[in-house]
């Protein structure tokens, strides 16, 4: 049988004793799920009494349930498994190699009161994610009629904003003008950013606006996919390896302007 204890409400505390059945495992799922409702992170303590066996049933059960928490293990702190049986104390170091995350700590019956007490400290708080850097960067031309930028990582909807803000200035002057677009590391795009609707209106703007596209760098699929595009449209596209960069922006009519300047 498995029977919750009182603790902390950042701790799931259990005595597991006798057999243990599928109901007690979904009492314990019950528990930790209860748990991370009101705590960023959570910590187990179990003490586990010498009669505890684990029925085929709650074997099963416990299969079946713990690939669920698999996304969660990031939330879970630490766990204090109170036993003298031999072979769960190893199962539970064992775990702890295999979910680095959680800090296991193994503890004899005897040893109940120091095990509660190392379980109950407040979890450390999960670390914020860093904000990505911007996946697009706009690169200086010699020729004001160029617009160039370079994209390297995956395409968010904030980065397209940026990319649209900086663009529309120059679809609104007079004459045409020539892109080029270097694709150093290109990792797809976020799903949101393809409906943005300010993107919408600057590829309907830029397809009179625009007279050579230059690619480099386009993966396989997207060269294929930009080659099969290209008759479509008045905007004459091209796509260039990484090694004919210097042709792509012979063929736009500029220079990237740091690279001009170093050789004055």
């Amino acid at each position: 049988m498995l029977e919750i204890l009182d603790s902390p409400k950042h701790l799931v505390a259990m005595k597991l004793s006798g057999g243990l059945t599928a109901e007690d495992v979904t009492k314990a799922y019950e528990a930790t799920n209860n748990a991370l409702k009101d705590n960023e992170r959570i910590s187990f303590f179990a003490e586990i009494e010498d009669s505890m066996n684990l029925t085929f049933e709650g074997l099963a059960k416990d299969l079946v349930q713990s690939v669920g928490q698999f996304g969660k293990l990031s939330k879970y702190y630490r766990a204090a498994v109170v036993t003298n049986k031999g072979w769960i104390g190893a199962l539970a170091r064992v775990e702890g190699l295999v979910f680095s995350s959680i800090d296991v700590k193994v503890f004899g019956l005897e040893e109940r009161s120091k095990a509660f007490a190392w379980a109950s400290e407040a979890p450390e708080p999960l670390a914020k994610p860093e904000a990505p850097e911007p996946s697009v960067r706009f690169i200086q031309t010699t020729s004001e009629n160029v617009v160039a930028y370079e994209v390297d990582g995956r395409l968010r909807e904030k980065d397209i904003k940026n990319a649209v803000d900086v663009i529309k200035p120059y679809l609104e002057r007079d004459g045409k003008i020539n892109v080029l677009a270097r694709l150093k590391k290109f990792n797809g795009f976020d799903l949101t950013a393809l409906f943005d609707d300010d993107l919408a209106k600057l590829k309907y703007r830029s397809l009179s606006k625009v007279e050579k596209y230059a690619v480099v760098g386009a993966k396989p699929w997207m060269r294929n996919f930009l080659e099969l595009l290209s008759p479509l449209f008045s905007t004459k596209i091209r796509v260039f390896e990484l090694s004919e960069e210097a042709a792509a922006w012979e063929w736009v009519g500029a220079q990237q302007a740091l690279l001009a300047e170093k050789s004055a």
